[in-house]
């Protein structure tokens, strides 16, 4: 696959899925940035793609090796269903859909992220991610 630069575009929606994967998507696109020539920008692997790679039994060097080695995105959903623990999918998914930020912390979310102290709707992390991408790349003027 290519690399990405995501300083120009954010990568995939938190919610995105692949093979039934939530965040398999994000985390391709964030692997991809880490490749020669890509740029992660602002963002960064630990965190919630670590997670699903420890939740699926897969390392983040081996995703990345297959990430690089892969033509398309098929290729990488390929190899995850293949190799991810049995249970992994469907523990993984029913936490990233349950995962309030900062553990559920707000006053810690809303450090994190201000914009949190006048959405109180945004209450799951991928949710929280959306909005964050979204305003850095279109910020109100």
């Amino acid at each position: 696959m290519e690399p990405l630069d995501l300083r120009k575009a954010p990568p995939r929606r938190p919610r995105a899925t692949l093979a039934g994967i939530v965040f398999l998507p994000r985390s391709i696109d964030k692997l991809r940035a880490t490749l020669p020539g890509g740029d992660l920008g602002l963002y960064n692997v630990p965190g919630f793609t670590t997670a699903m790679l420890e939740q699926l039994g897969i390392g983040v060097e081996e995703l990345t090796d297959v990430v690089r080695a892969a033509a398309t995105d098929d290729d990488v959903a390929a190899y995850v269903t293949a190799h991810a623990k049995p249970g992994g999918i469907e523990a993984w998914n029913a936490f990233i859909l349950a995962r309030q930020p900062a553990g559920g912390d707000r006053d810690l979310a809303i450090s994190r992220y201000p914009f949190l102290a006048d959405r109180a709707e945004l209450g799951l992390g991928v949710d929280v991610l959306e909005e964050d991408d979204a305003l850095m790349f279109n910020p109100a003027e």
